[in-house]
């Protein structure tokens, strides 16, 4: 599902910009924009439920109950909180809504930022230096 709803925001995307249709494109630029971070923030969502719960709902084969949700859910509460940006948009908000928005995906990028650094700094860098050099030591 989640390939399939890349393929068609790509392509409503293509065709609206084509079209000259800015505000249909906008929008669809928008979700598949979610939809893209998707993949990136399932790293993160992974990384805070080892953090939180450890391994619980997840197996090595990646069929656990954890597992078994990210697999089929992971993307949508990024494409939900796309539609709630996109719809807001529409109603053309007023100036406290669009605050409180703005300030929601600030410190939304920020955690992801923040996020972002504490994995690599933590996690993947020393993974990385491991596998091309051998472990430290």
């Amino acid at each position: 599902m989640y390939g399939v709803l890349m393929i068609a925001a790509a392509e409503r995307t293509f065709t609206h910009a084509r079209s000259g249709r800015t505000e249909r494109h906008r929008a669809w630029a928008i979700r598949l924009f979610a939809l893209t971070v998707g993949s990136w923030l399932y790293r993160m969502e992974y990384g805070f439920w080892f953090l939180v719960m450890g391994s619980a709902g997840h197996t090595s084969d990646f069929r656990g109950g954890f597992d078994t949700i990210m697999m089929v859910f992971f993307y949508l509460p990024n494409l939900f909180i796309a539609e709630l940006f996109i719809r807001a948009r529409q109603r053309r908000s007023g100036p406290v809504e669009i605050a409180a928005a703005t300030a929601t995906l600030f410190a939304a990028t920020m955690f992801v930022a923040l996020a972002t650094w504490v994995f690599a700094h933590d996690f993947w860098v020393p993974g990385m230096i491991s596998g091309l050099f051998g472990p430290a030591g």
